[in-house]
């Protein structure tokens, strides 16, 4: 809607700017009448001002209300639903409805001896066994080592190799639509939301933007960018060793996390932006401390004000110590609903979290590492497994 509006409004302006041009060239033309045209030229100079000049109409503007639900315990009975656990046995019954938004809460049945309690998380574990699957759409196979991957639109994405000088762009087949060459090692790369332009960062400092097939200089930083990402109120967020820094897109320093006071040390290996609240998500490789350990996806928001921190005490809860490696996220990603995608890079697989930092679901389990992980507008994942094989998944929440 608001999209819409800002056309209406630009063609409105539009409008009334050729309006006051004609009126304008009118009005030099009723002078001209005046000083030099007989009666006849001055009532028909008349006459055509106020026949053909009009002022455009207004446009009415969409606008949008918000009623709450007056009666939600129906609504959320119905799409919870019920559960009835049964004692084999005992013939005895417990039946109750879930309630949204109490995590780890118990629900007591009637047994007979000692009273047993059922972990909340344990239900819908077992109410999700069949319930939403992740679709493989497709897998190719990349003609490079991907580190990198945006994809844009018209099932394409833009993708960046290991310590290459060069952007590729593939499509839906894996086949090369475009290939950049730069003249230094590219670290990152990102895509603005806004605008559909790609831009990078390299090892020589620099931060990039792809212009008419070429990546041209915008500004350069004092340190070795290790990540980027452009968002959507068209700033240019850096990792860097120690420090997150946010700049215009000339390069004119906002705010960084020194800078603000925070005074923790940050590793960071990738950034991606929320296209809902604009937090932003950040792949953590350490806390400063233990370096090569206790790996962290940090959630900040836009003043870098640390929300949570996603880490392995998070995740233990939810996956056998025995199945699983040290939580090892390599690669981060928002979608359209606000929640996170984590390429989960040792232990193969791609993760699903909430906004507030809550395990969803495991969307995917690969034989091959996780490496990149991107989404499109339409909410598909194009995910990176191992050095050449690339799947684009769709899943249900």
């Amino acid at each position: 809607m608001e999209e819409d509006n800002a056309k209406l409004l630009q063609t409105y302006k539009h409008d009334l700017e050729m309006y006051s041009t004609q009126l304008k060239q009118k009005v030099l033309e009723c002078k001209e009448a005046l000083q030099r045209g007989s009666n006849i030229d001055i009532f028909d100079t008349g006459c055509e001002i106020h026949s053909s000049v009009t002022l455009p109409v207004k446009p009415t503007l969409g606008t949008v209300s918000f009623t709450p639900n007056g009666s939600p315990q129906c609504h959320l009975k119905h799409a919870l639903g019920e559960m009835d656990v049964s004692d084999q046995g005992q013939g005895q019954s417990f039946k109750g409805h879930d309630q949204a938004g109490q995590k780890g809460q118990f629900i007591q049945q009637q047994r007979s001896g000692p009273n047993v309690k059922t972990p909340y998380t344990q239900q819908r574990s077992a109410g999700r066994r069949k319930g939403p699957r992740t679709k493989i759409l497709g897998e190719l196979e990349s003609p490079c080592n991907i580190d990198c991957i945006c994809p844009g639109t018209e099932g394409r994405m833009w993708t960046s190799a290991h310590n290459s000088d060069t952007l590729i762009q593939l499509d839906k087949q894996g086949k090369i639509v475009q290939e950049v060459k730069h003249n230094a090692k590219i670290k990152d790369i990102s895509l603005s939301p806004t605008t559909n332009i790609l831009w990078a960062c390299d090892e020589e400092k620099y931060i990039t933007e792809l212009v008419s097939g070429r990546l041209v200089q915008r500004f350069k930083n004092t340190e070795e960018p290790q990540c980027i990402c452009i968002t959507a109120s068209k700033h240019v967020v850096l990792g860097a060793p120690k420090h997150i820094k946010k700049f215009t897109a000339n390069g004119e320093l906002v705010l960084s996390t020194m800078a603000a006071g925070i005074g923790k040390a940050y590793t960071p290996h990738r950034i991606s932006e929320c296209p809902v609240t604009h937090n932003i998500a950040v792949v953590n490789l350490s806390d400063g401390k233990h370096v090569g350990k206790n790996q962290q996806v940090i959630v900040m928001d836009t003043d870098f004000k640390e929300l949570f921190r996603y880490g392995s005490e998070d995740l233990d809860t939810h996956q056998p110590k025995a199945q699983s490696e040290v939580f090892d996220p390599w690669n981060v990603a928002y979608d359209s609903g606000g929640r996170l995608v984590i390429g989960d890079r040792k232990n193969k697989r791609v993760l699903l979290i909430s906004g507030r930092g809550e395990f969803l679901r495991n969307l995917h389990r690969d034989v091959y590492w996780t490496t990149a992980v991107g989404i499109d507008r339409e909410d598909i994942l194009w995910v990176m497994f191992g050095s050449c094989n690339i799947k684009l998944l769709k899943y249900s929440t």
